[in-house]
C-alpha cells in the first residue's frame, strides 16, 4: 500500500506489473526479510500489522502486539508522535516523520528506536500509518551535529537520560565532539575538561585508572581508534571515588559512516551493575549447587543429552554404578538396566514419558558394572533452556534396603531449570476471563478451562478491596496502563503487575517479585538497624577500614575519652585512646582488627579505665562487612559497657550460693535465677522429675533457647519485668501441665535489679478442679434457671444456698438473688425447720429423702440429695422442690368420684339383683304349679324369661366386679407369674378339656401385682382364645420378655382373629364382636382385663388378623 499519487499507475511503480495479490505477496516478504521493524497503524494509533523484527524487538508476541494502542511499547509520553499516528494530516495527502523514542519492552528494558512514519490517505480519508523502526543508536551518529556543547540530536538526550546511557561522540581525529551529563556521573568527568580533547589521551591521562582493570580497557578502546571499522562490545569496571561510585558498564561503539561526523566513532556506556549482581548470585548458586551435587555421594546425579547419552555425573554416581567416569561419558543410559527392562524399552519409554510430563519418578532393578543388582529410586527430569528440549537430569538412589516399602520422591530440580516466565491473563469489560497462559495458571493454581468465561472476583473474592481491584477499575476509566506491586495472600507471594486497557477489557501480565522485595526490605532493615546500633546511646560503635583506619565513631563511644573525633579519624583503631598506654590491651585490639578483616567474627571482653581513673569493663564484637564478592570491605566494632552487669553477675552468684540449697529440695516444683540477660544461672527443683527438661539443660542457658516459643514468650516478658523492679505471676502451659511461675526481682544494696528469681509449681490438678467446679455450677445453674413447675437449689455445708432458680419463685414473687446466701434458718419458719431441716443435714452424709409439705399455701414435693464431684466427695447438697397443689386437688376430686362410682354401682347392682331374683322364683313356681296347664309355646315363653333374668344377673355381677377393681383389690407385692397362671388353667380345666385345648408357656418372671386380679386377666384371656379357636383344636402359648424396665407378657392363639378395626371396641364395657348363640359372654371380661393391667401401671393391646389367630399382650412392673 502506497499514498504516492502514481501509486497504482505505471510510470516509476515497483510491481505496477502485476495484480494486487502478488504484490501483497511480495510486500509481505520483503518486509520479513529487512532488517528493520515494519508495522502498520489504523486510524486510532493501534496495530494492524508487524513483522518478525518488531516482534524480536519488543519481545510481545504478534497476537499480543495486535490490536493494541502503539503505547503499549512506548517508555514515557510520546504526545507528538501519538498524534501523528492518529491526526489526518491536513493537507490530505500521505506525509512522512521521524521521531526517535524509548521502546519499553516486553520485560521492562528499555532500548532506542527511530521511528520513520508514513500517513496512509484513499480517496481523501485517512486510514492509518505505516512505518519502518529501525536500531536507534545508528540515527545518533548519523544526525551528531557540529556544535560541541549542544547534544548532536536533541529529543536523543531525553531517551538516553532515561535509559541512563552515557555518551561519546568522537571526531574522525577521535577528539571529543560531545558527552552527556550520564558520562559525567559514569567516570567523574567534568564534560568541559573533556570536549575538544584527544580522546587517546583522555584515557591515559585521567580514564583509564578509573577502571579496576586499566590496561585491559585503555587496550580495547584504543584498538577500535586503530581500526576504526567494527562493532566493539565488552564489559567494564569502574571503581568507586570521591567524584563518583563503583559501577559495573557495558561499553558498546561502533564506526559514525555519515554526517558531519563520519569517519569519526561513538561510543555508549550502559551501567549493567544490576545484572552482573544477578549473574553473580547465580553463579555462585551454580558453585554452590554443582559443590552439593559433588557432595552427596549417596545419589548418583547425571546428565543425559536428548537422546540418552550420559553427558556428565558426580561421584556419587560412579560409587552406586562402579564405572568410571572416562567408561560411562557418551554410553547410552540404558547400559544400566536390565536386559529385560532394555528388551521391552522402558529407558525410552521413561524418557518419552519425561519429555511428556517434565518429570517422572520409577522404581526397579538397576545393574552395575559388575553384574550385581540394586534396586533404585529415580527421578528423570526434562531439562528446557528457552522452550528447547537440552536435555534430562537423572538422580538415582540405592534403595535397596528398603526395597519393601515405597517412597515417594519430590524433586527441586525441575523448579530450578524450569523456564521462568510472565503470567498473563486477559479480561473483557465485564472482567470475565478471555486467556490465561501456563504461568499463570501455574501461579494461581486453576485450570485455564474452568476460568474461561468465570468473573474474576467470583473466581478470587480474596482481590476485592485490595489494588488489584481498584487498580483495574482506575485502568478501565482511564484507559491508561498502570502498574504496580502489591501483595497476594493466597499465593504469600508479592507481583509486579502490568495492566494494560483497551475498549474490550485488560491486558494483565504479573511476575513473581517475592524475592527483591524481600532483599529490598532486608538491605531496608540492616540499614535501620545499623543507624539505631550507631546512635544507640547505650552502644560503643566505630567503622573501620580493613587496615584498622577509624573512619568513624558515635558519640557514644567519645564520651569515654578525652579527645574529639578528629582527633581519632584516621588512627589506627589500637592506638586511639580507648586502649590506654600500654601494650597488651592494645596489641590484642591489633589481633582483633586482624582477624576481622581475614572475615572472622570476633567477640571480647576486656578491662579499662576512664581518663578520670574510673575503671570500667567493655564486651563487644569486631564484625567484618563483606560486599557481593566476599571481600570485606569495613569493619564494625560494636561494645557494651558492662560495668553494673560484671557487678550484678558478682552478687548474683552470692546470692546462687545461698539459694541453691533451697531450690535442690524445693518440692512439686522448680527454683530459677536469671541474669540481666535472660540467661539461667540456678536451676534445680523436684518439678524436673516430671519434666522432658533436666536443671542441666536450662541451667547456662538463655529463656528463648530453653522453652518453646509460647512459653519463651510469656517467662521473658516477666523477666524484663523483674528486672525493672516488678513482681510478677505468669501462668504458662509446658509438657502437657499447667504451671503457676512467680517472678521475683533480685537487688542490691543499692535497690537495684541485678536479677531475678522464679518459683514454678504444677497447678495442673488445682486447675483442672476449678474447672469441674465451674463446669459443675454451670450446668447447675443451666438446671436451675430452667427448671419446670418448680425449684432447684445448692446449699453447702452450712446450710445456706449458693444457686436457686426455677419458675415457682417467680411464681412466688421472690428473686433468686434475695435467697443467695441466704440460710434455711433465715428462710423458713421454724416449724419446718424443726420438722425437715435433718433432712438437709443427712445429705453430707451421703442420705436422699423425699417429703411433702404445705408452704406459701402450696403443697410441695421436696427432695434433698447430695452432689459430689468427680472424685466422689460430696461439695453441696440439693433441694429440688415440685408444687403438686393442682395434682393434690386432682387426685382428691379422683377419689371422690370414684368412691361416689362405686357407690353408685354396687347400689345399683343390689337393687336390681334383688327384683331379679324375684322374677326367676316367680317364674319359676309358675312353670312347677301349672306345667301341666301350659302349652308349648308357654313352656317356651317361660324359659327365654328365665334365661333373660339369669343373662341380666350375670351382666350384673361382672359390672359390680368391673367397679371393685380399684377398691376391693389386694396391694401389689412380687407375685411369681408361674404360679398364677397355673391357677388360671386349673380355674379352666373342664373348658379346656372339653376343647382338647393345649396349652404351652415358657418360664414367666416375677412382676409386682395383684396375684388376685392377675390370674383374672391370665383366665379371661385364655378362655376367649379356646372359645373362639374355631374347628381345630385351641393350641395357645404363654410368653414373656423384659423390656425397657418392665415385663411383657403376650398369649398368642391360632383361633378365628379380630379384623384390625374391631381391635380397640374389644376392650369396651359390653361390647360383643359376635352373637350370643355362637359365643356366649357377658362382654365385659376384656374390659376388666384393661383396667386390672391399668392398675397395675401398665397397657394392654391385641395384634390381630382374621384368620391368623391373635395375640394379647400386656405389660406390668417388675419388682423394685
Amino acid at each position: 500500500m502506497s499514498t504516492r499519487a502514481d501509486a497504482n499507475g505505471e510510470g516509476g511503480t515497483l510491481w505496477a506489473d502485476v495484480d494486487d495479490d502478488v504484490a501483497l505477496d511480495r510486500y509481505r516478504t520483503l518486509a520479513e526479510t529487512m532488517g528493520s521493524g515494519i508495522y502498520q497503524l489504523d486510524a486510532d494509533g493501534r496495530f494492524v500489522a508487524v513483522n518478525d523484527a518488531v516482534v524480536e524487538t519488543t519481545g510481545y508476541a504478534r497476537d499480543e502486539l495486535l490490536g493494541e494502542h502503539v503505547s503499549l511499547i512506548l517508555s514515557g509520553d510520546a504526545p507528538d508522535f501519538e498524534s501523528t499516528v492518529s491526526t489526518p494530516p491536513e493537507s490530505g495527502d500521505g506525509e512522512t516523520a521521524t521521531f526517535e523514542l524509548a521502546v519499553r519492552t516486553a520485560d521492562g528494558q528499555t532500548v532506542l528506536r527511530e521511528f520513520r512514519i508514513t500517513t496512509l490517505v484513499e480517496s481523501g480519508e485517512f486510514r492509518g500509518t505505516i512505518g519502518v523502526s529501525r536500531d536507534g543508536t545508528e540515527s545518533i551518529g548519523e544526525r551528531a551535529t557540529a556544535d560541541t556543547e549542544t547534544p548532536p540530536y536533541g529529543p536523543i538526550t531525553n531517551v538516553l537520560g532515561e535509559a541512563n546511557i552515557g555518551v561519546f561522540v568522537l571526531t574522525d581525529e577521535f577528539d571529543v565532539a560531545w558527552a552527556d551529563e550520564t558520562i559525567e556521573e559514569y567516570f567523574g568527568l567534568d564534560r568541559s575538561d573533556v570536549l575538544g580533547r584527544d580522546k587517546r589521551t583522555l584515557i591515559e591521562e585521567s580514564v583509564k585508572d578509573r577502571f579496576a582493570d586499566p590496561d585491559r580497557f585503555a587496550d580495547t578502546v584504543l584498538a577500535t581508534y586503530d581500526d576504526n571499522s567494527y562493532v566493539e562490545r565488552f564489559e567494564c569496571r569502574i571503581t568507586a571515588g570521591e567524584d563518583r561510585d563503583g559501577r559495573w558498564l557495558e561499553h558498546y561503539s561502533r564506526p559514525i559512516e555519515s554526517g558531519q561526523y563520519a569517519g569519526g566513532r561513538i561510543e555508549f556506556y550502559d551501567d549493567i551493575t544490576d545484572q552482573k549482581r544477578s549473574e553473580g548470585v547465580l553463579r555462585e548458586t551454580r558453585e554452590r549447587f554443582h559443590s552439593l551435587i559433588d557432595a552427596v555421594e549417596e545419589y548418583a546425579i547425571f546428565r543425559l543429552d536428548p537422546g540418552g547419552h550420559v553427558v556428565s555425573w558426580n561421584e556419587g554416581a560412579g560409587e552406586i554404578k562402579g564405572y568410571d567416569t572416562e567408561e560411562i561419558l557418551g554410553e547410552h543410559f540404558s547400559t544400566f538396566y536390565t536386559p529385560q527392562d532394555r528388551a521391552e524399552g522402558v529407558p525410552d519409554r521413561n524418557l518419552e514419558k519425561a519429555a511428556d510430563e517434565g518429570s517422572i519418578t520409577d522404581e526397579g532393578w538397576r545393574v552395575r558394572k559388575d553384574g550385581s543388582r540394586f534396586w533404585a529410586d529415580v527421578t528423570i527430569t526434562a531439562v528446557y533452556d528457552d522452550g528447547t528440549h537440552r536435555g534430562f537430569l537423572k538422580v538415582t538412589r540405592d534403595t535397596t534396603d528398603r526395597y519393601e516399602r515405597e517412597q515417594e520422591l519430590e524433586t527441586e530440580l525441575q523448579r530450578i531449570f524450569g523456564r521462568i516466565t510472565d503470567g498473563f491473563y486477559a479480561l473483557d469489560e465485564e472482567c470475565q476471563f478471555t486467556h490465561c497462559n501456563e504461568r499463570a495458571e501455574e501461579i494461581l493454581g486453576v485450570d485455564w478451562e474452568e476460568l474461561l468465561g468465570s468473573n474474576v472476583w467470583d473466581e478470587f473474592p480474596e482481590l476485592e478491596g485490595t489494588a488489584f481491584e481498584t487498580t483495574y477499575q482506575k485502568a478501565m476509566e482511564t484507559q491508561e496502563s498502570v502498574s504496580f506491586e502489591e501483595y497476594y495472600r493466597p499465593t504469600d507471594a508479592w507481583f509486579e503487575v502490568h495492566v494494560y486497557p483497551s475498549e474490550t477489557g485488560l491486558s494483565v501480565y504479573f511476575r513473581d517479585v517475592s524475592d527483591r522485595v524481600e532483599r529490598e526490605r532486608e538491605l531496608e532493615r540492616t540499614e535501620r538497624r545499623f543507624e539505631a546500633i550507631f546512635n544507640d546511646p547505650n552502644i560503643l560503635v566505630g567503622l573501620l577500614a580493613p587496615d584498622g583506619t577509624v573512619l568513624d565513631i558515635n558519640g557514644t563511644a567519645m564520651e569515654y575519652i578525652d579527645a574529639g573525633l578528629e582527633d581519632v579519624t584516621g588512627e589506627s583503631f589500637w592506638e586511639t585512646p580507648w586502649w590506654g598506654e600500654g601494650d597488651a590491651v592494645q596489641s590484642d585490639v591489633k589481633e582483633w582488627t586482624k582477624r576481622a578483616a581475614a572475615g572472622e567474627y570476633v567477640d571480647f571482653e576486656t578491662d579499662l579505665t576512664r581518663p578520670n581513673g574510673e575503671r570500667y569493663t567493655l564486651s563487644g564484637y569486631f564484625r567484618p562487612v563483606t560486599n557481593d564478592d566476599g571481600d570485606v570491605v569495613s569493619i564494625i566494632v560494636s561494645d557494651r559497657d558492662v560495668t553494673d552487669r560484671k557487678r550484678r553477675e558478682r552478687q548474683l552468684r552470692k546470692s546462687e550460693q545461698r539459694y541453691r540449697t533451697l531450690a535442690e529440695n524445693f518440692p512439686n516444683g522448680i527454683v530459677t535465677m536469671f541474669d540481666d540477660d535472660l540467661e539461667y544461672t540456678l536451676a534445680a527443683g523436684r518439678g524436673f522429675e516430671d519434666l522432658p527438661v533436666s536443671s542441666d539443660d536450662v541451667e547456662g542457658e538463655s529463656v528463648d533457647d530453653v522453652w518453646p516459643e509460647d512459653v519463651s514468650r510469656v517467662l521473658a516478658s516477666a523477666f524484663r519485668a523483674a528486672l525493672d523492679g516488678e513482681r510478677q505471676v505468669v501462668e504458662p502451659e509446658y509438657a502437657g501441665r499447667e504451671w503457676v511461675v512467680r517472678v521475683v526481682p533480685l537487688t542490691d544494696d543499692d535497690g537495684n535489679a541485678f536479677g531475678g528469681m522464679t518459683l514454678a509449681q504444677d497447678i495442673t490438678d488445682r486447675k483442672e478442679r476449678k474447672r469441674a467446679l465451674a463446669e459443675s455450677k454451670r450446668r447447675y445453674q443451666t438446671l436451675v434457671d430452667h427448671f419446670p413447675n418448680g425449684a432447684v437449689g445448692l446449699y453447702d455445708e452450712t446450710l445456706s444456698y449458693t444457686i436457686v432458680g426455677g419458675s415457682l419463685l417467680d411464681e412466688l414473687g421472690i428473686a433468686s438473688e434475695d435467697v443467695v446466701g441466704s440460710s434455711i434458718y433465715d428462710r423458713y419458719p421454724d416449724e419446718i425447720v424443726e420438722q425437715y431441716g435433718h433432712y438437709f443435714d443427712s445429705v453430707f452424709e451421703g442420705e436422699s429423702n423425699a417429703f411433702e409439705l404445705e408452704y406459701h399455701d402450696r403443697h410441695l414435693q421436696a427432695h434433698t440429695l447430695p452432689v459430689r464431684n468427680t472424685d466422689g466427695e460430696i461439695d453441696a447438697g440439693m433441694l429440688m422442690v415440685q408444687d403438686v397443689t393442682e395434682r393434690k386437688e386432682y387426685e382428691r376430686k379422683l377419689e371422690a368420684s370414684n368412691e361416689r362410682l362405686e357407690q353408685f354401682a354396687y347400689a345399683i347392682s343390689h337393687d336390681l339383683q334383688e327384683p331379679l331374683r324375684m322374677v326367676s322364683s316367680y317364674l319359676q313356681l309358675v312353670d312347677d304349679r301349672y306345667a301341666d296347664e301350659l302349652d308349648e309355646d308357654a313352656e317356651e315363653f317361660i324359659e327365654f324369661a328365665v334365661d333373660g333374668a339369669d343373662r341380666m344377673r350375670e351382666m350384673i355381677e361382672a359390672l359390680l366386679e368391673y367397679s371393685r377393681v380399684e377398691t376391693e383389690g389386694d396391694p401389689l407385692e412380687p407375685t411369681d407369674l408361674d404360679g398364677v397362671l397355673e391357677d388360671a388353667i386349673e380355674n379352666l380345666h373342664l373348658q379346656i378339656e372339653d376343647a382338647d385345648a393345649e396349652i404351652t408357656a415358657e418360664d414367666l418372671p416375677r412382676v409386682r401385682g395383684d396375684a388376685g386380679q392377675l390370674r383374672q386377666v391370665f383366665q379371661n384371656i385364655l378362655s376367649n382364645a379356646i372359645e373362639y379357636s374355631g374347628d381345630e383344636p385351641p393350641r395357645i402359648t404363654v410368653s414373656a420378655e423384659r423390656e425397657d424396665g418392665q415385663c411383657v407378657v403376650s398369649i398368642r392363639d391360632r383361633g378365628i382373629g379380630i379384623d384390625p378395626e374391631d381391635q380397640e371396641r374389644v376392650f369396651d364395657v359390653f361390647e360383643r364382636l359376635h352373637n350370643r348363640e355362637d359365643h356366649p359372654g357377658t362382654g365385659v371380661g376384656l374390659a376388666l382385663c384393661q383396667r386390672i393391667v391399668e392398675r397395675h401401671g401398665g397397657d394392654i393391646w391385641v395384634d390381630s388378623e382374621p384368620g391368623a389367630g391373635a395375640t394379647f399382650s400386656f405389660t406390668l412392673p417388675t419388682p423394685e
